[in-house]
């Protein structure tokens, strides 16, 4: 039986409750990870996550340099222990609705497990607990049968304050940006985060254009999922706009793979 210690991540990176969300982005940034646990007097207290820090600030037009990691928290933590079966995490992952659990041996932090933790290593369980409509096979589905129909766009020109709230109200990570109603780039939870967060920049002072991605990594909707789950690992994306033609039609995002056809990505992400 696979356990949480087998798949989890360790060391796991920690900031104090009163350290500035400017600091914590830049750390986020320079170690290229999407989350910092909490602590109060070194005990874990909390988990701040790069959507915490650009829908809670921006969204809510806080300027950066005045917020503390405490004042944006997600607490109390939710956490597993080592030993615990990685099923059993997978399943509180998915009843819970988050991305990562801390794990915690005798009061300790010795890791940190996420969904992409566990589909590197036991694939199935991700399957078992996101389920899927549908009964293609992985190896017919296309991206038009597991992207997301609903996008959001907003145009280049809009504050990142405005598409902040529309992130949090969608409950959405990303946005595609248009020019003249032509999608030309895309902005991202992380996007916000490590561009104007970590620069200490005010959100309703800064407009899409200034941070988007662009120029777009699209696909088509009768593309293979394998060959969409490719390019997204190639490219270091998580997301990619579904164009058909000139139209844009979908987003497909990793996690709309994993639901369906987790060996693609545990083929294109392989655990180290």
């Amino acid at each position: 039986m696979m356990k949480v210690k087998d798949v989890m991540s360790s060391p796991v990176i920690t900031e104090d409750e009163d350290t500035s969300v400017t600091i914590i982005a830049r750390d986020m940034e320079l170690s290229e990870i999407g989350s910092v646990v909490i602590t109060r007097e070194d005990k874990p207290v909390g988990i701040v996550t790069d959507r915490d820090i650009s829908i809670k600030i921006c969204a809510k037009m806080g300027t950066p340099g005045e917020v503390t990691a405490k004042g944006i928290m997600t607490s109390p933590l939710i956490t597993i222990g080592p030993e615990a079966p990685v099923e059993t995490a997978c399943e509180l992952l998915a009843e819970t609705d988050i991305r990562r659990l801390p794990v915690m041996e005798n009061d300790k932090l010795v890791g940190i497990i996420s969904v992409r933790n566990i589909l590197t290593g036991a694939p199935e369980y991700v399957q078992r607990f996101y389920p899927a409509e549908g009964e293609l096979v992985p190896e017919q589905l296309e991206v038009g049968d597991v992207m997301t129909l609903e996008v959001i766009t907003v145009d280049e020109d809009t504050v990142v304050s405005k598409i902040s709230k529309d992130m949090e109200e969608s409950e959405i990570g990303s946005v595609v940006i248009t020019r003249g109603g032509k999608p030309v780039g895309m902005v991202t939870d992380r996007d916000i985060a490590s561009k104007v967060i970590m620069e200490d920049k005010k959100a309703s002072e800064i407009k899409a254009k200034d941070i988007m991605s662009s120029p777009l990594i699209t696909i088509g909707p009768d593309a293979s999922v394998e060959k969409a789950c490719g390019i997204m690992a190639a490219k270091d994306i998580r997301r990619m706009p579904v164009m058909d033609e000139d139209k844009l039609v979908g987003i497909i995002s990793v996690r709309n793979i994993l639901t369906r056809s987790p060996g693609h990505v545990y083929k294109f992400y392989p655990g180290e």
